[in-house]
């Protein structure tokens, strides 16, 4: 009785090897894309754009992610900065601009309580000249004003309030006091808030004295 031979071994199956993981040029774009976004948010103004930087990086990092046989691990960082980066920006946006927004309406109030105190203003003239003439003009917040006394006897004073800063913020006070023909002596004197800011003698035939001031602060 003939014996059969065994039948021949299977043939072992080998697996090819899986392929090597590549460097990954979306993610360290995206890793980029999302620091530069990441400082930006902290920087007033800049971060109103730094969230576009995030946005991009953000796309790039998710499709580094989604890309076959290449590292995962910077796009994986770079999609978090990035997406970080964008919450930052806008929640920081926001922040920065209620903050200006705030400065920007204390420092309106802070100009409308000073545009409504009054101020004092007294115009003097004095000397011993008999028949003065005497013209005194005011400008304050826009508006004028320029009256004339004749023949006026000294000393002579009158005295005006006008409120401090205002819409066009600017004043001026001026006063002009010309003597007669017997002349004498002529002083005159203009006062801010209780201050003296501008002063003037002169004596003689005719003499003349002006004094002028701007400015509702005394200086």
């Amino acid at each position: 009785m003939s014996t059969l031979p065994p039948p021949p071994a299977p043939e072992q199956q080998y697996a090819p090897p899986a392929p090597a993981q590549t460097g990954n040029g979306l993610g360290v774009a995206a890793l980029i894309l999302g620091i530069l976004a990441l400082i930006g948010a902290f920087i007033p103004f800049l971060n109103y754009g730094a969230w576009f930087l995030g946005l991009i990086g953000l796309i790039l990092g998710i499709i580094g992610l989604l890309q076959k046989n290449k590292k995962k691990g910077v796009a994986l960082t770079g999609t978090i900065l990035s997406g970080v980066a964008i919450i930052l920006s806008i929640v920081l946006a926001i922040v920065y601009t209620a903050a200006f927004a705030s400065a920007v309406n204390t420092e309106i109030k802070k100009q409308d309580v000073a545009a409504t105190q009054p101020v004092d203003v007294v115009y003097d003239v004095t000397g011993t000249s008999t028949a003065t003439n005497i013209v005194y003009s005011t400008y304050s917040d826009g508006g004028s004003k320029s009256e004339t006394a004749s023949d006026q006897p000294l000393p002579w004073t009158k005295s005006i309030t006008v409120k401090k800063g205002g819409t066009f913020d600017f004043s001026s006070f001026s006063v002009v006091a010309t003597a007669g023909a017997d002349g004498g002596d002529l002083a005159c004197k203009v006062t801010v808030g209780g201050k003296v800011v501008s002063e003037q003698t002169s004596s003689g035939q005719f003499a003349t004295v002006s004094c002028f001031a701007t400015g509702t602060d005394g200086k």
